[in-house]
Protein backbone atom coordinates (compact mmCIF):
# COMPACT_ATOMS: atom_id res chain seq x y z
CA UNK A 1 0.00 0.00 0.00
CA UNK A 2 3.09 2.64 0.87
CA UNK A 3 4.39 1.67 -2.58
CA UNK A 4 1.04 2.35 -4.36
CA UNK A 5 0.72 5.52 -2.39
CA UNK A 6 4.73 6.34 -3.02
CA UNK A 7 3.97 5.80 -7.11
CA UNK A 8 0.72 7.96 -7.42
CA UNK A 9 2.00 10.98 -5.52
CA UNK A 10 5.46 10.61 -7.06
CA UNK A 11 3.90 10.45 -10.89
CA UNK A 12 1.54 13.36 -9.83
CA UNK A 13 5.21 15.45 -8.70
CA UNK A 14 6.88 14.65 -11.55
CA UNK A 15 3.61 16.05 -14.26
CA UNK A 16 4.25 19.34 -12.62
CA UNK A 17 8.25 19.78 -11.97
CA UNK A 18 11.56 19.51 -13.66
CA UNK A 19 15.04 19.09 -12.16
CA UNK A 20 13.62 20.54 -8.94
CA UNK A 21 16.15 21.31 -6.02
CA UNK A 22 15.12 18.70 -3.24
CA UNK A 23 16.32 19.91 0.22
CA UNK A 24 16.32 17.25 3.21
CA UNK A 25 16.33 18.38 7.19
CA UNK A 26 16.83 15.70 9.20
CA UNK A 27 16.53 16.10 12.73
CA UNK A 28 17.94 13.37 15.88
CA UNK A 29 16.41 11.68 18.97
CA UNK A 30 14.05 13.46 20.39
CA UNK A 31 13.82 16.42 17.83
CA UNK A 32 9.74 16.36 17.38
CA UNK A 33 7.27 15.01 20.11
CA UNK A 34 5.78 11.42 20.24
CA UNK A 35 3.44 13.24 17.64
CA UNK A 36 5.60 13.79 15.51
CA UNK A 37 5.35 16.75 13.95
CA UNK A 38 8.15 17.68 11.96
CA UNK A 39 7.50 21.36 12.87
CA UNK A 40 8.69 21.24 16.44
CA UNK A 41 12.50 20.40 15.56
CA UNK A 42 14.63 22.43 17.47
CA UNK A 43 16.15 24.12 14.45
CA UNK A 44 12.79 24.90 12.48
CA UNK A 45 13.18 28.77 12.46
CA UNK A 46 17.03 28.22 11.19
CA UNK A 47 15.70 26.17 8.72
CA UNK A 48 12.80 27.97 7.49
CA UNK A 49 15.42 31.24 7.25
CA UNK A 50 17.69 28.75 5.07
CA UNK A 51 14.63 27.98 2.42
CA UNK A 52 13.57 31.88 2.31
CA UNK A 53 17.30 32.25 1.05
CA UNK A 54 16.45 29.43 -1.33
CA UNK A 55 13.26 30.44 -2.24
CA UNK A 56 14.57 34.25 -3.36
CA UNK A 57 18.00 32.51 -5.34
CA UNK A 58 15.10 29.82 -6.71
CA UNK A 59 11.81 30.32 -6.69
CA UNK A 60 9.53 28.12 -5.76
CA UNK A 61 10.29 25.11 -7.39
CA UNK A 62 11.82 23.44 -4.56
CA UNK A 63 11.21 19.78 -2.93
CA UNK A 64 11.62 20.40 0.86
CA UNK A 65 11.36 16.90 3.23
CA UNK A 66 11.80 17.67 6.89
CA UNK A 67 11.85 14.51 9.18
CA UNK A 68 12.27 13.23 13.17
CA UNK A 69 12.59 11.11 15.40
CA UNK A 70 10.31 11.23 18.50
CA UNK A 71 11.34 8.55 21.14
CA UNK A 72 13.53 5.98 19.66
CA UNK A 73 15.06 4.82 16.20
CA UNK A 74 11.96 4.20 14.36
CA UNK A 75 9.19 5.55 13.05
CA UNK A 76 11.01 8.39 11.53
CA UNK A 77 8.22 10.82 10.66
CA UNK A 78 8.02 12.70 7.28
CA UNK A 79 6.64 16.11 6.38
CA UNK A 80 6.73 17.06 2.34
CA UNK A 81 4.48 19.48 1.50
CA UNK A 82 4.73 19.35 -3.18
CA UNK A 83 4.59 15.60 -1.59
CA UNK A 84 1.60 15.78 0.15
CA UNK A 85 3.37 14.31 3.44
CA UNK A 86 2.66 15.65 6.70
CA UNK A 87 3.95 13.82 9.48
CA UNK A 88 3.83 10.49 8.20
CA UNK A 89 5.21 7.74 10.32
CA UNK A 90 7.65 5.75 7.98
CA UNK A 91 10.37 3.21 8.56
CA UNK A 92 14.16 4.49 6.91
CA UNK A 93 13.70 1.90 4.27
CA UNK A 94 10.08 3.72 3.03
CA UNK A 95 12.16 7.18 3.60
CA UNK A 96 14.90 6.19 1.31
CA UNK A 97 12.13 5.00 -1.50
CA UNK A 98 10.14 8.29 -1.26
CA UNK A 99 13.47 10.02 -1.63
CA UNK A 100 14.29 8.26 -4.80
CA UNK A 101 11.06 8.20 -6.39
CA UNK A 102 11.11 11.84 -5.85
CA UNK A 103 14.43 12.37 -7.46
CA UNK A 104 13.42 10.30 -10.25
CA UNK A 105 11.04 12.29 -11.66
CA UNK A 106 14.06 14.22 -12.67
CA UNK A 107 17.36 12.67 -13.41
CA UNK A 108 19.20 16.24 -12.74
CA UNK A 109 17.88 17.00 -9.38
CA UNK A 110 20.24 18.01 -7.10
CA UNK A 111 19.50 17.40 -4.09
CA UNK A 112 20.99 18.92 -0.14
CA UNK A 113 20.87 17.14 2.96
CA UNK A 114 21.13 18.08 6.80
CA UNK A 115 21.44 16.15 9.60
CA UNK A 116 21.99 16.45 13.15
CA UNK A 117 23.10 13.65 15.80
CA UNK A 118 20.74 10.52 15.24
CA UNK A 119 19.51 12.69 11.84
CA UNK A 120 23.07 12.91 10.84
CA UNK A 121 23.01 9.27 10.68
CA UNK A 122 19.87 8.56 9.13
CA UNK A 123 21.53 11.33 6.30
CA UNK A 124 24.17 9.71 5.92
CA UNK A 125 22.59 6.12 5.96
CA UNK A 126 19.95 8.10 3.60
CA UNK A 127 23.31 8.29 0.90
CA UNK A 128 24.46 4.87 1.37
CA UNK A 129 20.51 3.43 0.85
CA UNK A 130 20.42 5.57 -2.74
CA UNK A 131 23.89 6.39 -3.34
CA UNK A 132 22.95 7.34 -7.48
CA UNK A 133 20.86 10.88 -7.34
CA UNK A 134 22.78 14.27 -7.66
CA UNK A 135 23.67 15.03 -4.11
CA UNK A 136 25.07 18.97 -3.78
CA UNK A 137 25.65 19.19 -0.37
CA UNK A 138 25.72 16.62 2.67
CA UNK A 139 26.02 18.49 6.36
CA UNK A 140 26.56 16.13 9.27
CA UNK A 141 26.34 17.57 12.37
CA UNK A 142 27.72 16.12 15.15
CA UNK A 143 26.21 12.62 13.74
CA UNK A 144 25.16 9.86 16.00
CA UNK A 145 25.53 6.06 15.46
CA UNK A 146 21.71 5.04 15.72
CA UNK A 147 22.45 1.37 16.13
CA UNK A 148 25.47 2.14 19.04
CA UNK A 149 24.48 5.07 20.54
CA UNK A 150 20.15 4.60 20.88
CA UNK A 151 19.20 6.19 24.12
CA UNK A 152 19.21 2.50 26.28
CA UNK A 153 22.79 2.23 25.09
CA UNK A 154 23.33 5.81 26.34
CA UNK A 155 21.30 5.83 29.37
CA UNK A 156 23.45 2.65 30.11
CA UNK A 157 26.60 4.26 29.52
CA UNK A 158 26.07 7.23 31.49
CA UNK A 159 25.83 5.03 34.12
CA UNK A 160 28.39 2.29 33.45
CA UNK A 161 30.36 4.75 31.69
CA UNK A 162 30.58 2.85 28.47
CA UNK A 163 28.76 3.15 24.73
CA UNK A 164 32.12 3.84 23.21
CA UNK A 165 29.78 4.23 20.21
CA UNK A 166 28.34 7.60 22.06
CA UNK A 167 31.53 9.07 21.48
CA UNK A 168 32.90 9.04 18.17
CA UNK A 169 31.58 9.12 14.26
CA UNK A 170 29.38 6.01 13.56
CA UNK A 171 31.43 3.30 13.10
CA UNK A 172 28.54 0.85 11.74
CA UNK A 173 28.39 3.01 8.84
CA UNK A 174 32.12 3.28 8.20
CA UNK A 175 32.80 0.84 5.75
CA UNK A 176 30.39 2.81 3.65
CA UNK A 177 32.57 6.20 4.22
CA UNK A 178 34.00 5.82 1.02
CA UNK A 179 30.99 5.28 -0.62
CA UNK A 180 29.04 8.18 0.56
CA UNK A 181 31.78 10.71 0.27
CA UNK A 182 32.18 9.39 -3.96
CA UNK A 183 27.95 9.47 -3.92
CA UNK A 184 28.59 13.58 -2.88
CA UNK A 185 29.96 16.46 -4.09
CA UNK A 186 30.81 18.16 -1.12
CA UNK A 187 30.06 16.71 1.81
CA UNK A 188 30.98 19.15 5.57
CA UNK A 189 30.88 17.32 8.73
CA UNK A 190 30.72 19.42 11.95
CA UNK A 191 31.41 17.73 15.09
CA UNK A 192 32.27 18.53 18.92
CA UNK A 193 34.45 16.54 21.11
CA UNK A 194 33.46 19.62 24.43
CA UNK A 195 30.56 16.92 26.32
CA UNK A 196 32.56 14.23 27.02
CA UNK A 197 29.05 11.75 27.31
CA UNK A 198 27.90 11.92 23.72
CA UNK A 199 29.80 13.88 20.57
CA UNK A 200 31.11 12.85 17.26
CA UNK A 201 34.37 12.93 15.82
CA UNK A 202 36.31 13.53 12.69
CA UNK A 203 35.45 11.57 9.50
CA UNK A 204 38.53 11.28 6.97
CA UNK A 205 36.35 10.93 3.95
CA UNK A 206 34.53 13.99 4.31
CA UNK A 207 35.26 16.75 2.20
CA UNK A 208 35.98 18.86 5.21
CA UNK A 209 35.94 18.27 8.90
CA UNK A 210 34.84 21.30 11.33
CA UNK A 211 35.64 21.05 15.40
CA UNK A 212 33.20 23.35 17.15
CA UNK A 213 33.49 24.19 20.59
CA UNK A 214 30.73 26.49 22.97
CA UNK A 215 32.36 26.66 26.53
CA UNK A 216 28.84 25.36 27.45
CA UNK A 217 27.43 25.66 31.13
CA UNK A 218 27.70 22.47 33.40
CA UNK A 219 23.12 23.49 33.04
CA UNK A 220 22.52 23.20 29.49
CA UNK A 221 20.85 19.36 28.66
CA UNK A 222 23.44 17.56 26.66
CA UNK A 223 25.68 20.37 27.00
CA UNK A 224 27.56 21.15 23.21
CA UNK A 225 25.74 18.35 21.34
CA UNK A 226 22.25 20.09 22.36
CA UNK A 227 24.15 23.92 20.55
CA UNK A 228 25.62 21.72 17.73
CA UNK A 229 21.60 22.40 16.13
CA UNK A 230 21.88 25.81 16.18
CA UNK A 231 25.03 26.59 15.81
CA UNK A 232 24.86 30.25 14.01
CA UNK A 233 28.51 29.36 12.33
CA UNK A 234 27.63 25.69 10.52
CA UNK A 235 24.26 27.75 9.60
CA UNK A 236 25.52 30.40 7.76
CA UNK A 237 28.27 28.34 6.34
CA UNK A 238 25.68 25.89 5.13
CA UNK A 239 23.12 28.55 4.12
CA UNK A 240 26.17 29.90 1.84
CA UNK A 241 27.67 26.61 0.33
CA UNK A 242 23.75 25.69 -0.85
CA UNK A 243 22.45 29.27 -1.90
CA UNK A 244 25.52 29.57 -3.80
CA UNK A 245 25.14 26.38 -5.64
CA UNK A 246 21.87 27.01 -6.52
CA UNK A 247 22.72 30.35 -7.59
CA UNK A 248 24.52 28.46 -10.34
CA UNK A 249 21.61 26.45 -11.33
CA UNK A 250 18.61 29.50 -10.93
CA UNK A 251 19.80 31.08 -14.55
CA UNK A 252 18.93 27.61 -16.51
CA UNK A 253 15.96 27.03 -14.14
CA UNK A 254 14.27 30.90 -15.10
Amino acid sequence: MFRLFSILLVLTFASKVSASPIMIFMGGFGSCSVAGKTSEIKSTSLINQLMEDAHNTYGDDIVEVRTCYALGSEPIFVSAPKLGLDSVRMTRDELAQTIRDAASSSDDSPVYVWGQSHGGWTAMDLVRRVPNLQYQVLTTVDPISIPDCGPVVFVGGVLLGTAPGCRGAPQDLGSSFEQISKSVAHWTNWYQLEFPLLHSDNIAHATENVERSFNASWWIPMGAHHLMETDPVMWQKTTVRIVNDLKKRASNHN
